[in-house]
C-alpha cells in the first residue's frame, strides 16, 4: 500500500496524482490536497494499474448536492467552488485562442448551475433501476433517485416512473437472459412551457408482448404527464429516444419557447439541453447581426433553429443539414413563422460535399457543427466563397479553433464570448464572429 496526495485538478475536473512509479494519473472526485491511499494491481502481463482503497478527504464537500455524485457518470465538479470550475475549464480554451491565432474571447459565467438541463436519459435495469452509467463502468448503472441538475417536473416524473416499475419488473429489459423489454426512460421539459414528455425506449416487438396491455393501462392511469410515448429499436440498441414511435398519450413532441418562438421538438430530435443558459449566445448574435442584410445562410441548421430566431432580420434564408427530417421540420416551421420570406432548406452532406452551397452578396453566414467540427470542405468554402459576415457557435472550442485557422487568413475577428450552459461538467458552448477582409 501507497499514499499518494492530488496535486492539482485538469481542465475536466480530474485530480492529478503521482503514481508510485513517478507517472501521472487522473482521478475524478477528489480535490487538491486530498490523499489516497492506493495499490499497483496487475491486470496484464505487461499493464498494471492504481486501485484506491480509501480516500482522505482533507477539503470540505458542503457544496455537493447530489447523493450519488462520485458514483454517477454525469456531473464531475460540484465538490468545486464554480469559480474554480470557471477557471478550470476557460482558461485553457482562452490561453490557446490568444496564444494561437491571436484571439481574444469574452468568458461569461451561467447565473443558474442547478436544476439547468432540460433533457435527462436514464438507463433501466432489472430490480428495477433507474439511473446513470457508473463513471469508468458502462455495465454498472448508479440508482437515482432525484437528480440536482434537473427540474422539480422532471424529479417528480422520475419518482412516479420508479413506483410504477416497481409494479412490472418484469417488463425491464435484463441484457443478460435478453428477457423483458423496457431499456431506457427520457424525461424532456422545456424551461419556458409548461410542456413536456416521457419517452420509455422499449427492444423492437415488444410491443406485442402480453405484458405491454397492463402496463400501457398503469401508465395512463398513475402517470399523469400530459405525453407519453413509447419508441422501440433493435434489442442491441444502447441508444434512447429513438425509434418507431407509439404515442400513448398526447403527442410526439412538446413546444419550447426561445426569444418568443415556439419550437416543436420532436421526441427523436436533438434541440439544445439548456436553453435559458444558451441565451448569452442567442443574444450575442442578435445584437451583432449587420443591418440590411438579404441573405442568411444556416449550415448543419438541424430543425432550424437559428433560422426562425433570427429569420425576420433577412428577405431569404437558406439552410443545410443531413437529416432529412429535420430539414422537413425547418421548411415547414419557417413556412409558417414567415409566409412571405423565400427559404430553401436542404439536405446535405457537407462533409462530403459542398456544391450544393453558393456564394452570396449581403449575406450573413452562422454555422453550429458537431463537436467535431464542421470539416476541411466547409472551412476551406467559408475561405474561398463565404459571406461577408460569420458566426462560429460551437459545444467544442477546441475542434472550433482548428477550423477557423484555415479560414481566418479571410476574415479579421471581431468578437466572441465563451459560455457554461453546463456547470459541474467540462462541458463549454462558444460563438466567434468574424468580418470578411476587403478582397
Amino acid at each position: 500500500m501507497d499514499k499518494v496526495k492530488v496535486e492539482g485538478l485538469n481542465s475536466d475536473f480530474s485530480g492529478i496524482v503521482t503514481a508510485p512509479n513517478g507517472k501521472k494519473v487522473d482521478i475524478f472526485f477528489v480535490h487538491p490536497g486530498d490523499e489516497l491511499v492506493v495499490e499497483y494491481v496487475k491486470r496484464r502481463p505487461r499493464q498494471r494499474s492504481l486501485k484506491i482503497h480509501e480516500i482522505i478527504r482533507n477539503h470540505n464537500w458542503d457544496l455537493v448536492k447530489c447523493n450519488v455524485f462520485g458514483k454517477c457518470g454525469g456531473c464531475t465538479g460540484q465538490h468545486i467552488p464554480y469559480e474554480t470550475q470557471l477557471e478550470l475549464k476557460f482558461k485553457p480554451i482562452l490561453d490557446s485562442f490568444q496564444r494561437d491565432l491571436g484571439i481574444s474571447i469574452t468568458p461569461t459565467p451561467q447565473s443558474k448551475t442547478y436544476a439547468y438541463r432540460s433533457r435527462m436519459d436514464f438507463s433501466v435495469f432489472p430490480g428495477p433501476v433507474i439511473g446513470q452509467r457508473q463513471r469508468g463502468n458502462f455495465r454498472n448503472v448508479v440508482p437515482i433517485q432525484e437528480c440536482s441538475i434537473q427540474s422539480d417536473w422532471a424529479n417528480q416524473a422520475l419518482q412516479n416512473v420508479q413506483t410504477l416499475l416497481h409494479k412490472f419488473p418484469g417488463i425491464i429489459w435484463d441484457r443478460r437472459s435478453e428477457e423483458g423489454g423496457l431499456k431506457y426512460l427520457t424525461i424532456r421539459k422545456a424551461q419556458n412551457t409548461d410542456d413536456g414528455i416521457l419517452i420509455f425506449t422499449f427492444t423492437d416487438g415488444y410491443e406485442n408482448h402480453p405484458r405491454m396491455e397492463n402496463f400501457r393501462t398503469e401508465c395512463l392511469e398513475s402517470l399523469s404527464q400530459e405525453s407519453i410515448l413509447f419508441c422501440y429499436n433493435r434489442p442491441k440498441s444502447e441508444v434512447s429516444a429513438v425509434g418507431r414511435a407509439e404515442i400513448l398519450r398526447g403527442k410526439q413532441s412538446y413546444t419550447e419557447s426561445v426569444l418568443g418562438h415556439f419550437f416543436e421538438v420532436p421526441f427523436d430530435s436533438f434541440f439544445q439541453p439548456n436553453p435559458n443558459g444558451f441565451l448569452p449566445i442567442l443574444n450575442f448574435i442578435k445584437d451583432l447581426i449587420p443591418q440590411n442584410q438579404i441573405n442568411l445562410i444556416d449550415l448543419f441548421c438541424g430543425n432550424g433553429f437559428f433560422s426562425l430566431l433570427y429569420g425576420d432580420l433577412f428577405q431569404h434564408v437558406e439552410g443545410y443539414e443531413l437529416t432529412e427530417s429535420s430539414i422537413q421540420i425547418a421548411s415547414n416551421l419557417f413556412s409558417e413563422t414567415y409566409p412571405s420570406k423565400s427559404h430553401s432548406f436542404q439536405v446535405t452532406n457537407l462533409f462530403l460535399s459542398t456544391e450544393t452551397l453558393s456564394k452570396k452578396e449581403n449575406a450573413t453566414l452562422i454555422l453550429d457543427p458537431p463537436r467535431s467540427g464542421a470539416g476541411k470542405l466547409v472551412n476551406h468554402w467559408i475561405r474561398d466563397f463565404g459571406p461577408e459576415f460569420v458566426f462560429y457557435v460551437s459545444c467544442n472550442p477546441y475542434s472550433q479553433k482548428e477550423d477557423v485557422s484555415s479560414f481566418l487568413s479571410a476574415y479579421e475577428y471581431v468578437d466572441g464570448i465563451l459560455i457554461d450552459p453546463y456547470p459541474h461538467t467540462p462541458h463549454t458552448e462558444s460563438v466567434l464572429f468574424f468580418r470578411r477582409k476587403q478582397r
